[in-house]
Parts: structure tokens; C-alpha cells; sequence
């Protein structure tokens, strides 16, 4: 036995440094999905991405993306689109945490909602699924060097409606904000006239009305006092209003699916990250 002791001990010695290394590969990239209680009792699940860039004494932005219906239970991994923030051609410019909530089961991001809803009243409360990732997301700000006037929303679908709910409720909590193919309520266009908003909807939108985009994107120009600008190609149309603060691009054809396009724009990152 004695002779096998400094084996032995080699042998721990190398599984304690490949535990460290995977450890320390471990602080990049996305976590496996976890599971957040709120002070309400709701539990929410969540992935995050932590940059590899990530330094210490340093805080950075934080990407919160909103799912749509399809990937409300976020099994198997985060089902992030192709054109997401957590890209390494992102990374290298612009490195960011990423946080991927997964709605409380059975809950949407905002209620009421279905198909055929474009703008709408607000509701009194939020819902259970965004109380929680409002309360997870202080979470995580104080957990990570997560720089809490950085934090951008992101969302498509439901997460589209998701996202003109949490600024409409949360506006001083948000550095900007980009809902695809959603609708708020118009109302509240005033809360939301010094946020940076970029709105992105397919015109030929058979699953969510384009009017709700359209009718978000007319009340935050008229909030700021100012007709948008217009340009027009055989693809898309783009509105600006408040010096291009407040954003619309419109795709002439594309249907449901306006986030693939929405999400690898040229300056979108640029235009997120930048003050």
C-alpha cells in the first residue's frame, strides 16, 4: 500500500486541477438551467451567460431575452436565436451577460394575450412570470459585475408583449429595449419617451397584427412631439423618431418570424450598447 501512496496522490493532485480547470471553464459560457423562487412562491427557471471577457473590478451589460410561446419551458438548453447577443462576434466588441428566463409555468410574460391582440390595456398587476424575473434579475445584478444601468430587454412574440410590459412598469430599470412582432399599450407611450425603443414586425404577420407595432411606435413619436422620419427600400421600412432614439423597421414579407432578421441588423449591436 505504501508504495501506491504517491501514485495515489498523484492521482488526486491531477483530478483536483482538471476539477479546477473545468471549473474555471465553467465561469464562461451559458449555465445549466436554474431554477429561481420568488418572494411570491412562483419559481422561474433561468439560463446565464457569463462573457469570457468578464474581468475582475469591471461591470458589464446585461441582455435579458424574453421567449416566445414555443420554448416556454427552455429544456434542453437555452434556444437562443441565431443572431443572439451571446454570439463570439458579439462577444469580442461587446461583451455582455445574457440572461434567458423561462416563464412560470403556465403563465405568459404578460396577460391578457392572444392571437389576434395587438394593443392593449395594460393590466393592473404584472404577471406572476414577470414579478419573478423582475426579482431575479436583482438577483443576478448583485450576484455578478453586472453594471445595473446597462441592462437591455429583448423579445420576440410573447416575449415581444413581454417586453413592452416590464419598460411600461419598469422604464427607469432598462437602458433600452427591442420587442419584435408584439404590442403594448399606447397609452403609457409617455413613460417610455426617453427610453431607447427599436421595434422590429413582419407587415404580412399572420400570428401577431402588425397593428400592434405600428400602434406602439406612432404613440412614442407623438410622446416625443415629432413626425418620424421615413426610408423605404424593397424590403423594409424603417422609422425614426426623437434623433433615432425611437425605432421601427417593418419588413415588407417575412410573416411570424421577425427576430432572425431583427437580431443580426447591421448596428443594432452597436446602436444597444452605445449611449
Amino acid at each position: 500500500m505504501q508504495h501506491g501512496e504517491p501514485r495515489c496522490r498523484k492521482v488526486l493532485i491531477l483530478a483536483a486541477v482538471l476539477v479546477l480547470a473545468a471549473a474555471a471553464q465553467g465561469l464562461a459560457g451559458w449555465t445549466e438551467r436554474q431554477p429561481f423562487t420568488a418572494s411570491s412562491g412562483q419559481t422561474i427557471h433561468y439560463y446565464l451567460f457569463r462573457p469570457e471577457a468578464a474581468d475582475k473590478g469591471k461591470r458589464y451589460p446585461l441582455v435579458i431575452w424574453l421567449h416566445g410561446g414555443l420554448k416556454s419551458n427552455g429544456k434542453g438548453g437555452p434556444n437562443m436565436p441565431t443572431g443572439a447577443f451571446y454570439k463570439d462576434e458579439y462577444q469580442a466588441t461587446h461583451p455582455c451577460f445574457v440572461l434567458r428566463p423561462v416563464a412560470v409555468k403556465g403563465k405568459n410574460w404578460v396577460s391578457p394575450r392572444g392571437a389576434g391582440t395587438g394593443s392593449h390595456t395594460l393590466p393592473e398587476k404584472p404577471s406572476p412570470s414577470v414579478a419573478a424575473l423582475m426579482e431575479l434579475l436583482d438577483k443576478v445584478t448583485a450576484a455578478h459585475p453586472v453594471d445595473p444601468k446597462r441592462v437591455h430587454v429583448v423579445g420576440a412574440s410573447m416575449g415581444g408583449y413581454g417586453v413592452w410590459d416590464v419598460v411600461t412598469r419598469y422604464p427607469t430599470r432598462f437602458a433600452s429595449a427591442i420587442p419584435i412582432c408584439g404590442g403594448g399599450d399606447p397609452m403609457q407611450a409617455k413613460c417610455l419617451k426617453s427610453l431607447r425603443i427599436w421595434i422590429f414586425h413582419s407587415g404580412d404577420d399572420r400570428i401577431v397584427p402588425v397593428r400592434g407595432s405600428r400602434t406602439m411606435f406612432e404613440a412614442l413619436a407623438q410622446a416625443c412631439g415629432e413626425e418620424p422620419r421615413v426610408r423605404e427600400d424593397e424590403k423594409k421600412v424603417l422609422r425614426s423618431a426623437a434623433g433615432g432614439r425611437i425605432r421601427y423597421t417593418e419588413y415588407n414579407s417575412g410573416g411570424h418570424n421577425a427576430w432572425d432578421r431583427a437580431l443580426t441588423t447591421p448596428g443594432l449591436i452597436e446602436w444597444v450598447f452605445g449611449r
